[in-house]
Order: C-alpha cells, then sequence, then structure tokens
C-alpha cells in the first residue's frame, strides 16, 4: 500500500511540474481563483444567516414602521456575493482555458521531441505500438485534469473544512460522522479506478485493431481498394465485431460499478437524513435560531455537495494517475547514445563504405534479414542492389542511412563507424529516395526544399533539382508555378499522378546535395520516356557521388558500375552487369525470368 501511495503522489508531482512549466505565470493566477473561490461560499453562508435572523426579528416585532435598513444590508451583501460569485467563476474560466492551452502545448512539445528522437525500430515493434497509443490516447488531457483536479481538491478542502467548523459549532460529532459515511464511497471509486485501468491496458492492442478496421474504412490511402474488391462490408463487419467485443466488457464493468454505487450512495442518503433531523430537533427545542437551523442546512447540504465532489475529484486524480503512467511510460523510453556519438561524418569519403561481418534481424523477431555481410562500395562508383523479394535489400538501405544499427558486424564510412555518426551528421550526407516515399501536401517548391532544409531554398537550385529529375516543366506550367500547393488535401491544389511524385521526390533527393545517393527503386513509376530522360544524364547527377540503386529494371541496373547480387541476406555475387551475364550464373537468370 506504501508502495502504491508513493507512486501515487510520484505521478501527481510530475504532473503539477508538467503544469507549473507550462506556465508558471498562470499556474499562480490560477491557485489565487482557487483560494478565493474556495472561502466565498462560507462567506455567503454566513450572510444568509444574517438575513434570516434579521427578517424572523422584524416580523416578530410585529412594529407598524419596522426598521428595513439592516434587512436590506443583508440583501445587498447577498447580492454582492452572488455577482461576486458569479465574476469570479467567469474570469476563472477564463484563466483555465488559457492555461489549458499553454498545457496542451507543452505536452504536444514533448511528444513531438520525443517521437522526433526515438530510434525508428521502435516504430516497427509492436510492443511500442500499445506504449505509443497509451500514451498518445491520454497525454493530451491527463494532465490538465489531474491539475485542475488538484485545484479542486484544494478548492474543496478549504470549503469543506470552513463548513466542517461550522457544523462543529452544532455537535463535535456531525464532522467525524459525515466523513465515515463516506468512506465507503472513497473506497469503492478507488478500487474501481483500478478496474477499469487494468481493462484499458488490456485492450490495448484491441483497441488499436478497431482504429486499424475504422482507418480502413476512411483513409484515402485504402479507399481505391476499398471498392476494387468490394471489402467495405467485410471491414466493417470486421470494425463493429471488435467494437462490440470492447464495449461488452466496458459495459459489464460499468454496470456491476453503477450497481454497487447505488448502495453505497443509498447508506450516504439515508446518514445525511439523520443529520438533518437532529438539526430539526435542535431547532424545535429552542436550541438554535430559525437563521442558525438555515445557515445548518445549507452547510450540510453544501457539504455534502462540496464532500461528494471533493470524492469524485479525488477518484478522478486516482484514475488520472494510472493514465499518466503510460505518458510517463513513453517519456522514459531511453535512446542508447554512444558517448563518442558527436564524432562527424568524414567531410570528404576517400575510400568508401565498408560492410563487415554485418548481420540483422527485426525486433521481436527470429529471422535473420541480413546474415554476415562482407561488402565494400568504393567512393565515386554506382552500385546496383538486386535480388529477390525478401532477399534483404531495402533492409540494408535501412542500415546504411542509421535506421537501423546490425545487431552484429560493423558499417564504416572511411574509417568511421555508422553506430558513432548522429542522424543528423547522416541526413546532411545523404540524398535517400525510399520505395514508399512521402507525398508531402505542400507546395512544390516545399516538396524539393525538404529533402535539405539546411540549404538555403534558392530557386535555382531548387530548378535544378527539378529538371534533373524531369518535373521542372511540369511545375513551372501549373497556375501558381512551384508555389502550387501539391494534392489533394487543400482548397487550390494539384494532384499528380504516381509518376509526377515520384520525379518529385527523386528532385528531393537530389536537392540534397549529399555525398552519398541511395535510390530504392527509383524509377519503378516513371514512363519509359521519363525514366530515358533520367538516365541519359543520371551519371551527371552522381558525378563525384557514391551511389546505391535498388532495382528490377535492367535499363536502370546497367547504369552501375557494379551489381551486389543478394540472396537469402548475403552477398551471392558481384561484378559488373556485363560480365555477371556472361558468367550466366544468379544475375543471368534473374534478368532472363524478367523478359
Amino acid at each position: 500500500m506504501k508502495s502504491k501511495l508513493s507512486e501515487v503522489f510520484f505521478y501527481v508531482k510530475q504532473a503539477i511540474g508538467i503544469v507549473y512549466n507550462s506556465s508558471p505565470k498562470w499556474t499562480f493566477i490560477n491557485a489565487l481563483m482557487v483560494i478565493f473561490r474556495g472561502v466565498l461560499p462560507l462567506m455567503l453562508l454566513y450572510v444568509v444567516k444574517l438575513l434570516v435572523d434579521l427578517v424572523g426579528g422584524v416580523v416578530a416585532e410585529n412594529a407598524s414602521q419596522p426598521d428595513f435598513n439592516q434587512v436590506y444590508i443583508a440583501i445587498g451583501l447577498v447580492g454582492l456575493f452572488f455577482l461576486l460569485n458569479a465574476f469570479t467563476g467567469s474570469i476563472s474560466v477564463l484563466v483555465k482555458e488559457r492555461q489549458s492551452y499553454a498545457i496542451n502545448d507543452y505536452i504536444q512539445r514533448l511528444i513531438h521531441q520525443k517521437t522526433m528522437n526515438i530510434p525508428y525500430g521502435f516504430y516497427e515493434d509492436s510492443n511500442y505500438q500499445d506504449v505509443f497509443y497509451r500514451a498518445l490516447s491520454d497525454s493530451t488531457h491527463r494532465p490538465t485534469s489531474i491539475f485542475y483536479g488538484i485545484l479542486g481538491v484544494i478548492q474543496n478542502v478549504i470549503t469543506l473544512v470552513l463548513i466542517m467548523a461550522v457544523l462543529t459549532a452544532l455537535h463535535w460529532f456531525l464532522v467525524p460522522f459525515i466523513i465515515l459515511t463516506a468512506t465507503p464511497i472513497v473506497l469503492f471509486r478507488l478500487f474501481y479506478s483500478q478496474k477499469v485501468y487494468n481493462l484499458r491496458k488490456e485492450q490495448t492492442e484491441d483497441e488499436r485493431r478497431v482504429h486499424y478496421f475504422n482507418s480502413l474504412l476512411t483513409l484515402k490511402e485504402f479507399a481505391k481498394e476499398l471498392r476494387v474488391f468490394d471489402l467495405g462490408s467485410t471491414f466493417l463487419s470486421l470494425y463493429e465485431s471488435k467494437r462490440n467485443e470492447l464495449r461488452d466488457k466496458q459495459w459489464k464493468l460499468l454496470f456491476s460499478k453503477s450497481l454497487l454505487e447505488l448502495v453505497v450512495q443509498l447508506f450516504s442518503t439515508f446518514s445525511l437524513l439523520v443529520v438533518f433531523a437532529y438539526i430539526i430537533l435542535e431547532a424545535v427545542k429552542g436550541h438554535i435560531s430559525s437563521g442558525v437551523m438555515v445557515m445548518y442546512f445549507l452547510a450540510l447540504q453544501r457539504g455534502n455537495a462540496v464532500l461528494q465532489e471533493l470524492l469524485t475529484r479525488v477518484n478522478s486524480l486516482y484514475e488520472d494517475n494510472l493514465f499518466l503512467k503510460n505518458f510517463f511510460e513513453f517519456q522514459k523510453l531511453q535512446v542508447i547514445e554512444d558517448e563518442n556519438k558527436d564524432i562527424l561524418f568524414p567531410s570528404k569519403l576517400s575510400n568508401g563504405i565498408t560492410l563487415e561481418g554485418v548481420s540483422f534481424r527485426y525486433p521481436n523477431a527470429s529471422k535473420w534479414i541480413l546474415k554476415d555481410v562482407n561488402l565494400h562500395i568504393p567512393v565515386g562508383k554506382t552500385v546496383a542492389l538486386v535480388g529477390a523479394n525478401g532477399s534483404g535489400k531495402t533492409t540494408m538501405v535501412k542500415l546504411l542511412t542509421g535506421l537501423y544499427k546490425p545487431q552484429q558486424g560493423r558499417i564504416l564510412f572511411d574509417n568511421t563507424d555508422l553506430k558513432y555518426i548522429s542522424q543528423p551528421e547522416m541526413a546532411k550526407n545523404m540524398s535517400v529516395i525510399f520505395q514508399d516515399f512521402m507525398l508531402y501536401n505542400v507546395s512544390a517548391h516545399d516538396n524539393i526544399w525538404y529533402g535539405n532544409v539546411k540549404r538555403t531554398p534558392i530557386d535555382g537550385d531548387v530548378t535544378q533539382a527539378a529538371q534533373d529529375a524531369g518535373i521542372h516543366t511540369m511545375f513551372k506550367e501549373l497556375e501558381y508555378g512551384y508555389d502550387t500547393i501539391l494534392g489533394n488535401l487543400f482548397k487550390g491544389s494539384e494532384q499528380l499522378s504516381q509518376g509526377e511524385w515520384q520525379r518529385t521526390a527523386l528532385a528531393r533527393s537530389f536537392f540534397n546535395q549529399g555525398q552519398i545517393i541511395i535510390l530504392d527503386e527509383p524509377t519503378s513509376s516513371l514512363d519509359a520516356f521519363t525514366e530515358a530522360n533520367l538516365i541519359n544524364h543520371f551519371k551527371e547527377i552522381t558525378n563525384g557521388k557514391t551511389a546505391i540503386i535498388i532495382s528490377h529494371r535492367l535499363s536502370t541496373i546497367k547504369l552501375a558500375d557494379y551489381v551486389v547480387v543478394m540472396q537469402k541476406g548475403g552477398v551471392a555475387e558481384i561484378g559488373a552487369a556485363d560480365e555477371l551475364l556472361a558468367q550466366k550464373g544468379l544475375f543471368y537468370q534473374m534478368v532472363e525470368s524478367l523478359k
């Protein structure tokens, strides 16, 4: 129990730290508003008590010309407190809303900083997908909820302590009696909060699966096959089936919670009636005045409401704390960095790229994708990686670009080990186009500039990259030229064909001007004419650079100085294309199969 309490306090402290760091000024203003609004209800109770007693006194005097001045003053004070309560309530809403912006912005910044820097491998690990999902689902509102929960608890405690002090004046036993009757509610709600948290954690993967089927039904990327293969009803059935499974479990838990909560609330209501009866008897006996009786009634009613609110907030705090663990679990994901990570990429490669005994397998997988690969790519040469699907070509690209690190062996750029080079250094020295390249719904100009945002986007350099990729003429003829937004997400956009998107991605890669160019199926979506134009001046584009091409097209492969044939995660053949064809080995068989 002690460890659980310490964990609760730890996460509450962390949440308060997040809120305070997001905006110290608004945190302080919020705290002042809470304290003031915590004291206000008691002051109002006292004024109401004065008003009732004054009215009672005037009626008792039965004077022909009673003095109403004191009554008017009391009414004025009541009105003033109502106005003050309304005014501070409106101000409080504004202050909370303003701080909510700051908290959400701060949390998003933490998330973005983390997602930008965690290793790429986490995105392809199903275990971490659950961590991501839980963290991103709850992080945007839980810290804010905890902060306002704590402020609310403080406000409730201030109000409750003052009201309890009033009730103690009637009888000391009223306070422990009320607290005692509230205890079962606290324990009940905390118990079910833990059960809700455990159920949500257990259902994380199922929730992701429901989200996935919803994406299949709603996102553009799946819309074509959804219609062509008439998959709509199939996916809808899977979505509804998985969703209903989740809801059935959640409903059963909610139903049992509501049923038991009703019993607990009945006990609490009966206890409250006992106290009401005691106050009425005290008034009937003449031990207290009508005004005092009304004050006690209001204090008891308000005290019970505040107590219920306090218990709800404590329960919410506990529940928020449980879910906030997901966010901090995500934040604790460690990026293992070597102390020599600041070593720079060679300013000018002199030897080339060397793979020494490189072996790799994906997270949570037993199969080796690459096994004991030894390969040297000379500086300034173009190498084509060829092989059947699954032979390890794309995986090797992921290793060469630093997205993954080999489990065994090492990759050297000259004599510098890849594992000591930072990702920004890699990005600065590598021009890459992946087979599943990105389609950015931004201007044509920015689509190319994104290849190297560290470079000043001089128009001449951007258009030169576009010319190298064979896309300049098309961009120039668009309505707004290079300022035209590409895609179809926004108004005034121009959609491109798949081949045009690929040429745009090529231009982005060429704009990078890295020492190494890696092209994964660079001409797969290009028409024959565009491919021929690209091939004609490919040597000019790669002049002085080390290039690696993955392709199944013989016309593209023949651009390479060397062909590396991969098979079952290893290197099967190396040589010039014509030499390998003459040997009539594996490469020859592959080429023949394409005819």
